[in-house]
């Protein structure tokens, strides 16, 4: 091995050595992934088999954002609040609930439910804003990069383990053992996070004393921040188009190309192989050479997969697009959380994290639907065109508005 090559061994395996918090949340990254790599794979072909249109599952998946961005507000706040810790448990109780709705579903409607307590969760496809504080929190400002993809790439790379077989699953076994086993795990991080987690919020929590000015706290809860302007335009395009189209992808699948669950397992296989096996890699790079580039390449890729989408139908094709997929995935999660982060005091960052997504959901609640209907009336290529030029106005934005770290 070259002496180049040792050092950057050497190098990636000093900034494996980090805080125990993020040992914690990786387990319990892991714990999680395991069954929920099966889940996502099959919640939408599930609705569809309750009986679920196309944009009624849309519905449902506007009714989860819509939760999603109350959760966020409010769990950052709270976070700022009383810590990082509790909420953090809190939201994953909140899962166990809304996975029970799934397990007792009859109904598409039943699935309402469902969609209520993930989104109030503010867990779904998302990280939690105490979660994105208390990760944030616990490295320094030059390992977040490294941080963050620790922690997310043990479960993504659990992910592409289970995809295939929870489609298998599904096919053959039905969903409700899937549905068991995400709330049988899901109830023993709550355990295990209470036991092993540690605070980081600096200040001393406290309880909300309710008599202060009501308008004062409102008005602080929704001011937008100047500085901060660039970053909820990218968040604002990102959630819209990312819910027209990528939201719903699955049924899309189903509905206009017969995609059977075999096939959206092994497409979340390949998701997850090349986010889980990309994000440590870029996360020690972004950290290495800078966070703005590779939020650049990420709209890029995401480019790459639309186009793809939109002029092909085979399956083949699907798949290797969904390399490009996690490869802007695995760059834009810990680039844009790294730059955000930088920008905010500790002592406000969860609250500033929650608002940003709380905003960023909003614009996104009629999102689904609207993909729905553009996909019964224009096609399939629609919902992909909205995507497309979406992205592309987010690359401008990033370019010409986003400053690289200082």
């Amino acid at each position: 091995m070259t002496m180049r090559g040792r050092s950057f061994l050497k190098s990636l395996w000093l900034t494996l050595n980090l805080s125990e918090n993020i040992r914690v949340m990786a387990i319990r990254s892991l714990i999680t992934e395991v069954f929920f790599g099966m889940f996502y794979v099959v919640w939408q072909p599930y609705a569809i088999h309750l009986g679920a249109t196309v944009p009624q599952l849309g519905l449902v998946q506007g009714v989860m954002t819509l939760s999603s961005a109350l959760g966020s507000l409010l769990w950052g706040k709270l976070s700022d609040l009383w810590g990082r810790k509790p909420i953090i448990v809190v939201s994953i109780l909140l899962r166990v609930t809304s996975l029970i709705f799934c397990f007792i579903a009859k109904d598409w409607i039943h699935l309402i439910g469902f969609g209520v307590f993930m989104g109030l969760s503010a867990t779904w496809q998302q990280t939690n804003p105490a979660e994105s504080a208390l990760v944030t929190e616990s490295v320094e400002s030059s390992r977040i990069g490294t941080a963050v993809s620790v922690y997310m790439s043990i479960g993504l790379l659990a992910s592409i383990v289970m995809a295939s077989p929870g489609g298998y699953l599904a096919l053959n076994n039905g969903y409700w053992i899937i549905f068991l086993s995400c709330i049988a795990a899901e109830s023993f991080n709550t355990i295990y996070l209470s036991l092993r987690l540690k605070e980081t919020l600096k200040k001393s929590p406290k309880t909300i004393v309710l008599r202060v000015n009501l308008y004062e706290r409102l008005s602080v809860a929704f001011r937008f921040e100047s500085e901060l302007t660039p970053f909820y335009a990218i968040n604002f395009i990102g959630s819209f188009s990312y819910g027209v189209s990528s939201s719903i992808l699955y049924s899309l699948l189903v509905d206009a190309l017969n995609f059977n669950t075999v096939q959206l397992g092994f497409m979340s296989t390949m998701f997850g192989l090349s986010w889980g096996l990309s994000q440590l890699p870029v996360g020690w790079l972004m950290d290495k050479y800078g966070r703005k580039m590779f939020l650049m390449l990420s709209e890029a890729s995401n480019m790459i997969v639309m186009t793809g989408f939109i002029l092909s139908r085979e399956f083949p094709v699907f798949l290797i697009l969904q390399v490009f997929s996690g490869l802007a995935h695995a760059m834009w999660i810990p680039a844009h959380l790294a730059l955000f982060s930088e920008r905010v005091p500790s002592e406000r960052r969860s609250m500033a994290l929650g608002k940003l997504s709380t905003y960023s959901l909003l614009i996104g609640v009629p999102a689904p639907y609207i993909g729905g209907v553009l996909y019964e009336s224009l096609g399939f290529a629609a919902p992909m065109l909205v995507r497309l030029a979406s992205v592309a106005a987010s690359l401008l934005v990033v370019y010409f508005l986003i400053e690289e770290s200082r």
